[in-house]
């Protein structure tokens, strides 16, 4: 073989090493973190925990205890009003004038159900359904006040895990037989 085509062959030889490295290294790069088991637990305790603090009113109604659910530059985002409540303040008082009204240590009100969680590259994601209940005293009736589902980042903390950013998208009717889109 002359040296010009051991050359040729030596660069391409290279060229394609290279390429393989890099697309590799991408991959690598791109690719969710895999959660333990003990992830799903408490990521799955974090949105327990955030049903509880925005129905009791936890910490004296202050906020406090939903807003540490939060990253401290955490963002909710909130429904078809696109209200938008970013870092612990903003996100305590939004919980102080969280929908419902009545808060305490006997209210009950939502019910988050169907949750799902995976890996990504922020840490997690998730999505559950809520349906907002409110129950009338005895004797009375109640009614469904609201219905949707939350799209949710979690990312790991010091102090475990919290949500990045949360997002809750109202239900809404539509024409019979027609297809919804996937999920965000």
């Amino acid at each position: 073989m002359s040296k010009g085509k051991a050359l040729i062959a030596a660069t391409l030889t290279v060229s394609v090493a290279a390429a393989t490295m890099v697309m590799v290294h991408a991959q690598q790069k791109s690719k969710a973190p895999t959660l333990t088991p003990l992830d799903y637990v408490e990521i799955q305790q974090l949105v327990a925990r955030y049903a509880y603090a925005l129905d009791t009113g936890a910490q004296n109604g202050t906020g406090s205890v939903y807003a540490g659910l939060f990253t401290p530059d955490g963002v909710f985002v909130g429904g078809s009003s696109g209200r938008v409540a970013k870092g612990r303040e903003q996100l305590a008082a939004l919980a102080r004038v969280a929908p419902g009204g009545t808060r305490g240590p006997l209210t009950v009100g939502h019910f988050i159900v169907n949750h799902v969680i995976e890996p990504s590259p922020e840490g997690a994601i998730g999505k559950q359904y809520l349906a907002y209940l409110i129950f009338g005293d005895e004797g009375q009736g109640g009614s469904i006040n609201l219905g949707g589902h939350y799209e949710d980042i979690y990312a790991k903390t010091a102090d475990g895990w919290r949500f990045k950013r949360r997002e809750f998208i109202p239900s809404k009717s539509g024409p019979q037989g027609t297809q919804t889109p996937p999920p965000r």
